[in-house]
């Protein structure tokens, strides 16, 4: 409990025993919400892996008839999708330390990218294999469509909560 509101309470006439007993249930229902902010940021990491996967499989028959436009702006759809999806469940939960979010800012994109290289690379197989009459596409170029239509919700959200405490503050 901060100084400030220990003192107010002691103004109020709230005795030691009683402030140390509120602050002990205070302190306790932090801990659990901390427990349970985590088991939920770990299980949406898995969920956002797994949408990520099956985003990734869903892309395959894109890649290998969509020509480089067309394919482009699905690519940039589904990553815009996962990325709001990635932003609401794992960005904000509260009671995180900077570590897990940190955590999720590195591993799920890297993870979103080099999945949709690997994609791009076993449709250009498919493509070879098949003799289909569609050029192979460049993984890098559909990896970094992906990775900034990923991104562009958590930048969008940063804009959105600072413009939102710069308008507070004037």
């Amino acid at each position: 409990m901060r100084p400030e509101k220990r003192a107010e309470l002691l103004k109020k006439g709230w005795v030691e025993e009683d402030l140390r007993k509120a602050e002990a249930i205070l302190e306790k229902t932090t801990a659990h919400e901390i427990f349970f902010s985590k088991i939920i940021f770990w299980s949406a990491l898995v969920v956002i892996i797994f949408a990520n996967l099956i985003v990734s499989l869903v892309l395959i028959p894109f890649l290998i008839v969509f020509n480089r436009w067309i394919l482009y702006f699905t690519v940039a759809v589904l990553a815009v999708v996962i990325g709001f999806l990635y932003n609401l469940l794992v960005l904000d939960i509260g009671h995180l330390e900077k570590k897990h979010h940190l955590l999720a800012r590195v591993i799920i994109p890297f993870l979103a990218i080099s999945n949709m290289i690997v994609m791009v690379l076993v449709s250009n197989r498919f493509i070879a294999e098949l003799e289909i009459m569609n050029a192979p596409h460049n993984p890098w170029i559909i990896g970094l469509i992906f990775a900034a239509s990923f991104s562009a919700p958590y930048f969008l959200n940063r804009i959105r909560k600072h413009s939102f405490s710069t308008a507070q503050a004037d």
